[in-house]
């Protein structure tokens, strides 16, 4: 889930997956985002805890929309990314 938070930020939120999904203990996340227009791979931020379930991303451009997926992953590797979460960042006010 995402959400703007000024014309700037966007706070993007997630859920622990399911125990009988996982494989093996969580040891983070990822979160993914881009401009929606934009081409290549985006930005990767890695959360290096469990316990974080959301994260503001600071530093957008204003009133731009932004494509964000998350995973989590384990000492085994990657889980799968979350679906696809589009958000516009604010307009000035």
């Amino acid at each position: 889930m995402v959400g703007a938070t000024s014309s700037t930020s966007v706070r993007a939120s997630w859920q622990l997956p399911a125990e009988n999904s996982t494989n093996g203990i969580i040891n983070g996340f990822k979160l993914f985002y881009k401009k929606r227009s934009s081409l290549g791979p985006g930005t990767v931020l890695l959360i290096k805890s469990a316990a974080v379930l959301n994260k503001v991303v600071d530093g957008l451009d204003k009133y731009t929309e932004y494509e964000f997926q998350v995973l989590a992953f384990t000492s085994v590797g990657d889980g799968p990314k979350s679906s696809l979460h589009v958000e516009r960042t604010k307009e000035d006010g």
